[in-house]
């Protein structure tokens, strides 16, 4: 019985999680690196500076739900594009994605709101007042908690990415190996 996966689905499969895995992590370095930063040191106030973060935030959410569709479908497309390929180490991967999906929409859909609506109960960032202290600690706290969350899926963004190239090796490795379907047929 063959169980090589087919070239178009290997082909498939290759192409939509490359490009969910560089459209995710991609985003979320370049919003940490080329953005955030920048905003907050461009912008003459911090109130404004957190405006306008929390909107690309948004977007950038929207861009992260993108990538994990595309990364979720091409997994799967690899997984059960042959019965012969589900085992543990082609399902890590699987459950990795699920995880990061969870942690995504654990500060995308949880703590950003949760910020949002500190932000806006805290008078100023740039001459806080009293009564705004514990409000502050709330939102730093928050805000620390999402960029751990926003660390953890990048790393394991990068482990997803190491065991699925090794899985896609290890695919071609194996296809090449098979005899063609019209070698096959001739015997």
């Amino acid at each position: 019985m063959n169980s090589s996966l087919p070239v178009r689905r290997l082909v498939a499969s290759m192409l939509l999680v490359y490009s969910g895995l560089i459209l995710w992590l991609g985003s979320l370095v370049f919003f940490g690196f080329g953005v955030a930063s920048v905003v907050f040191k461009q912008l003459p106030s911090k109130d404004l500076a957190g405006s306008l973060n929390a909107a690309i935030l948004y977007r950038l959410n929207i861009v992260e739900c993108v990538a994990a569709v595309l990364l979720l479908v091409g997994i799967v497309i690899y997984n059960f594009g042959s019965p012969h390929r589900r085992n543990v180490q082609t399902l890590v991967p699987v459950g990795l994605v699920v995880v990061m999906i969870i942690l995504m929409l654990v500060y995308a859909q949880g703590i950003s709101p949760a910020m949002n609506t500190l932000r806006s109960q805290i008078h100023s960032f740039d001459a806080p007042i009293t009564s705004d202290s514990d409000a502050l600690v709330e939102f730093r706290s928050f805000h620390v908690l999402y960029s751990r969350l926003v660390g953890a899926n990048m790393l394991l963004g990068i482990i997803v990415f190491v065991w699925q190239t090794i899985l896609f090796a290890s695919t071609i490795v194996h296809n090449s190996s098979q005899p063609s379907t019209s070698e096959t047929a001739s015997i």
